[in-house]
């Protein structure tokens, strides 16, 4: 599919959605530079695209509302304080080189198991000189350094059980926040009451959002859940 849609049009619809949903930088709205960054993203997953199969959303429409918008949501409830963000399972870097396009001063380590993926993780964000930005070709579970995290995000990565036993996994050494992006609350709740052995889960915010684009959701309906979790340290 090639890259038909000006850049003037594609920064002017991004603009228009982030506008309606209420969705600023912590000085304001944020600028055509910024915005620009969004089409050389878009550019550059349609040209590996004609060689490896990154993503199968390829339509200028599709791909700015299930994954600019959609992940820019997660800006809305993401804590002020946080300076490092693990992204799991982020494919071909949705929702952490997003975030990074946003907030280039946030440290992000993309943590994606799918060697191709990572490779496009690394190759797009060199050219789009996001140089706190990191992509590890790792299976998620293997990760064992949380020392310097402070927020972990994942958005398609897993089901609920696979949650559950991935937030038992982490070994934590200090309090972090997860923010994970579900379906139902029904979904948040069975997550905070897993019997965590390791670590202490509450549930601390819930941002409801409406879409037009989850087939897979008759409701339209999805939220992010941020969760505290904190070691429990043996007497």
């Amino acid at each position: 599919m090639e890259n038909k849609i000006s850049k003037e049009i594609f920064v002017g619809k991004i603009r228009k959605y982030l506008n309606n949903f209420e969705i600023f930088s912590g000085d304001g709205k944020f600028g055509d530079e910024t915005l620009g960054k969004f089409y050389t993203l878009y550019a550059e997953l349609l040209e590996w695209n004609k060689k490896i199969n990154i993503t199968r959303i390829t339509d200028e429409n599709e791909f700015i509302k299930k994954h600019i918008v959609d992940s820019a949501f997660l800006l809305k409830i993401l804590d002020e304080n946080s300076k490092s963000v693990m992204d799991i399972g982020s494919g071909a870097g949705f929702p952490g080189i997003i975030l990074n396009i946003f907030n280039p001063s946030l440290n992000i380590i993309s943590v994606e198991s799918i060697f191709k993926k990572c490779n496009f993780q690394k190759s797009v964000t060199r050219k789009l000189n996001l140089y706190n930005f990191c992509c590890l070709n790792l299976n998620a579970f293997l990760y064992n350094d949380f020392n310097n995290i402070d927020a972990i995000t994942t958005r398609a990565a897993f089901n609920v059980k696979e949650l559950t036993r991935f937030i038992e996994s982490i070994n934590l050494t200090k309090s972090a926040n997860l923010y994970l992006f579900l379906s139902k609350i029904s979904e948040a709740e069975e997550i905070k009451n897993f019997g965590y052995t390791t670590k202490k889960v509450s549930i601390d915010k819930i941002l409801f959002y409406k879409t037009d684009y989850d087939a897979d959701n008759n409701s339209g309906s999805r939220l992010i859940a941020k969760f505290r979790t904190s070691p429990v340290f043996s007497p």
